[in-house]
């Protein structure tokens, strides 16, 4: 199998993501983060896969600067011809005396190619550790009630009689992407958690490469939580960050968010709401896997290798 350096355009053209993290729109937003780009396509006699690598201190990534990556497939192709790509990006790595690392998506993104990618990575690669990644399957809204605990419907029942407002803000507008921005920078930084994205580098995504919905929950007139979620793949949107205001967390915001979101996707036709992990390099935040899963989520593998 051949692999070949394509540039961004001939990338773009040979090529259609499933996700928004293979783009090359995103690719180049964020290409100041890496040393190089790598645009690669493999043929074998003719061109079968693609994938995107950024290069930086001596590792080829992908993503590199995203949740995960993965190979671009053109056509569908079997386990014999996946095996050959992967024995060619190896070699192509080791030639240059480079690591190689490669996140692929969720399983619930696509359970079938996933399960393929993922048995030959585990015979040509090493697993470097497996995330657990949490979804809501929106066919499950209509007996939500059902799908929760009776924990959990307390703790919403509880929420619904507070006087919250849900409010749809305008992704196209700087103002409004800031206010949904400075609630979730408020929750990380009480709860100590790493915030990633700075409000250019979200404000940049928003205004020129992702669709993206913005909310915020307002209580009394105050904003007491948020939320950012990108649309990633056809019929799945992930929800990048959202979090609460700790004073209002006695009134239990998140449990309506998330339950008005749920809804909110359920009525726009949306299949999944990704998420995301409760783990970092493998390893759980117990209260987090809690959480998701009290609000009904259900949980599939995020997979990475390294070479």
């Amino acid at each position: 199998m051949q692999i070949k350096n394509l540039t961004p355009d001939e990338f773009a053209s040979t090529f259609h993501a499933a996700h928004v993290f293979n783009t090359v729109a995103f690719a180049q937003l964020n290409s100041d983060k890496v040393e190089r780009v790598h645009y690669l396509s493999f043929d074998d006699p003719k061109t079968c896969f693609g994938i995107v690598l950024g290069e930086s201190n001596g590792v080829l990534r992908s993503p590199f600067s995203a949740p995960f990556g993965g190979f671009l497939e053109k056509g569908t192709h079997g386990l014999e011809r996946m095996e050959k790509a992967v024995d060619a990006l190896a070699d192509y790595a080791k030639v240059r005396s480079l690591r190689l690392q490669i996140t692929l998506q969720p399983m619930v993104y696509d359970e079938t190619r996933l399960s393929m990618w993922v048995n030959v990575m585990m015979r040509k690669m090493q697993l470097h550790h497996t995330d657990l990644n949490y979804h809501f399957d929106i066919s499950r809204m209509p007996n939500y009630s059902s799908v929760i605990n009776r924990s959990a419907r307390k703790l919403l029942n509880q929420a619904l009689r507070q006087n919250f407002c849900l409010r749809k803000l305008d992704s196209g507008n700087r103002d409004d992407v800031a206010r949904a921005y400075n609630v979730i920078s408020c929750n990380r930084k009480e709860r100590g958690f790493p915030l990633r994205m700075t409000f250019e580098q979200v404000w940049q995504t928003v205004s020129r490469v992702v669709t993206a919905d913005f909310f915020v929950l307002e209580h009394e007139g105050c904003d007491v939580a948020a939320a950012q979620i990108f649309h990633v793949a056809d019929g799945i949107a992930q929800v990048v960050y959202w979090g609460d205001i700790r004073q209002y967390a006695k009134l239990r915001p998140m449990n309506y968010l998330a339950y008005s979101l749920f809804g909110y996707y359920a009525d726009n036709g949306l299949r999944i709401l990704d998420i995301g992990p409760s783990t970092e390099d493998g390893i759980p935040n117990y209260g987090l896997c809690e959480f998701k899963e009290s609000i009904g989520c259900s949980v599939t593998m995020k997979y990475s290798f390294e070479l």
